[in-house]
């Protein structure tokens, strides 16, 4: 929070010196975009160029650390949101593989025996496990995305699967797998 707070006074610190600049550059009678010659492209007598264009690149400079310092406060203002924001929700396992089928729908799909269903479509913790039964049947023929928890070298990792359920896979379910709730 103290940088984030330091940035922001030195981002103000700055825009009043490019302020400043500029009003040193009106006084001078030219802007950003005067030209400093005259239509015979000879330098203009009624403006000190050397002063002038000493403004100019003075502005250049402070603009482009202006940029920069807005990068930084911006990034500042990230790390401080994702520090102060609180953890996503870890959507947990409610139901487990028991039993794949080998050549069907789920085992192509890459289901395997001792995986966590962690959301079967748009059934996932929150909701009744009968309520896959539902999904099963609503899905037939179209991709049912499935996020697992699987355990590899010994770590839980989260994975995301696509289920085809279909009929004449050579079984006689649609899935072609046994799930059963976490809690059996």
């Amino acid at each position: 929070m103290e940088r984030a707070q330091k940035l922001l006074n030195e981002k103000t610190e700055l825009e009043n010196e490019i302020r400043k600049l500029e009003a040193d550059l009106k006084s001078h009678g030219a802007d950003r975009n005067t030209a400093l010659v005259d239509s015979d492209g000879f330098p203009r007598s009624d403006i000190d160029i050397v002063e002038v264009r000493t403004i100019r690149q003075a502005l250049i400079c402070k603009q482009n650390d202006l940029k920069a310092l807005m990068q930084q406060i911006e990034d500042s203002l990230l790390q401080l949101h994702q520090e102060n924001s609180p953890p996503a929700p870890k959507s947990k396992p409610f139901a487990r593989v028991s039993i794949v089928t080998p050549n069907s729908p789920a085992s192509e799909a890459g289901l395997l025996v001792g995986d966590k269903i962690i959301q079967y479509g748009s059934v996932d913790a929150n909701k009744d496990f009968k309520a896959m039964s539902a999904e099963t049947v609503n899905n037939i023929n179209k991709p049912l995305p499935v996020k697992i928890e699987r355990v590899v070298n010994g770590k839980p990792t989260v994975m995301d699967l696509t289920l085809v359920l279909r009929h004449g896979w050579g079984g006689d379910s649609l899935l072609g797998c046994h799930i059963l709730p976490l809690d059996v």
